[in-house]
């Protein structure tokens, strides 16, 4: 039969071992007083981030799309977060934030080949960052020194925005050879179609079609006036044209084909450029870090509490698993 323990008999077990409880107590808080006491303080800074829309800058502010631009300056929506959140918790950052601050040293983690696991292993103990019910993005940071905590916190803040550049980097340094590739083509070729129409140009063809007009009925006057000279002169003339003007009209026709696009590729490689160059921030920080003195860990008074309970409990269930082996052994 199963054997159930009343109130009553719980309360006069408690009385019956309670000098056995007494000396738990006092092992128990001894012992976690000398642990807590030898584990260094750790302080708390706290930043407090609104994601940023996220658009590239050329999009952005550049184009002259007058009317329907996004406002830079409006809070992110829940994906904007969701990016914010990954931007801050990424492994490049912590790589940057790690080197900047030396936290290889300050929070003493073994330097093996092992060095970064036991980065992100001490990472996520020491730092937490999490979505607020305001869709706001929290980060909280513990160091062994109220500044430390700040700081950190605060570089963390700082870094995802390079953490961003550098990514969008890969993209728009890509885009940024193709744009300036074309845009280098498209000003040699105006060039050379220039120099070209230089050449014929002193060869006497200034403009085909105008010249034709312009000879054509100047022949058709010296024939009406017999004028051999002027037919002569002017058929020289048209001949020349009839040598080079095709040649003209082709180069003509195709510089004014480059010089209409010389315009948006001007536009493009422009863009391209200051999206390369320049980015927009990630995040408003709405609270900066600041140094707390305050000890946050460890909270002796709760760490004692918590052990000697348990010290207790334990013992409460082996002195009754130790008094029902004793009464089996008995009628055995």
């Amino acid at each position: 039969m199963k054997e159930e323990i009343s109130a009553n008999q719980l309360i006069l077990k408690l009385i019956k071992w309670r000098k056995t409880f007494l000396i738990i107590t006092m092992v128990s808080a001894f012992a976690t007083g000398i642990l807590v006491l030898i584990m260094p303080k750790q302080y708390k800074s706290t930043a407090v981030l609104f994601a940023a829309r996220h658009f590239s800058v050329s999009k952005l502010v550049i184009e002259p799309n007058t009317g329907n631009q996004e406002d830079y300056m409006q809070i992110g929506d829940e994906d904007d977060v969701e990016k914010l959140i990954q931007f801050l918790s990424s492994d490049a950052l912590k790589l940057k934030v790690a080197n900047a601050f030396n936290l290889w040293e300050r929070w003493k983690i073994k330097d093996t080949v092992l060095g970064y696991h036991y980065l992100k292993l001490k990472w996520d103990d020491m730092v937490t960052i999490k979505r607020t019910e305001f869709n706001s993005v929290k980060v909280e940071v513990y160091d062994y020194t109220a500044n430390g905590a700040a700081q950190i916190a605060n570089g963390i803040t700082d870094y995802c925005d390079t953490v961003k550049h550098e990514m969008t980097q890969a993209i728009t340094s890509k885009v940024l050879n193709i744009v300036k590739n074309e845009y280098e083509n498209t000003l040699l070729r105006m060039k050379e179609l220039e120099d070209s129409l230089k050449v014929l140009r002193s060869l006497g063809v200034l403009h085909y079609k105008e010249q034709v007009k312009a000879y054509s009925k100047s022949y058709a006057k010296a024939i009406e006036k017999n004028d051999v000279a002027a037919m002569k002169r002017l058929e020289a003339k048209l001949d020349t044209l009839k040598k080079y003007g095709s040649a003209y009209q082709n180069v003509h026709d195709n510089l004014e084909k480059y010089s209409f696009k010389y315009p948006d590729i001007k536009s493009k490689y422009d863009e391209a450029l200051v999206n390369y160059n320049t980015s927009l921030p990630v995040k408003f920080v709405v609270e900066k870090a600041k140094p707390n003195e305050y000890k946050a860990k460890p909270n002796r008074i709760l760490l004692i509490s918590i052990t000697v309970i348990a010290g207790n409990v334990m013992g409460f269930i082996i002195l009754l698993f130790r008094e029902k082996l004793n009464k089996i052994k008995l009628e055995d």
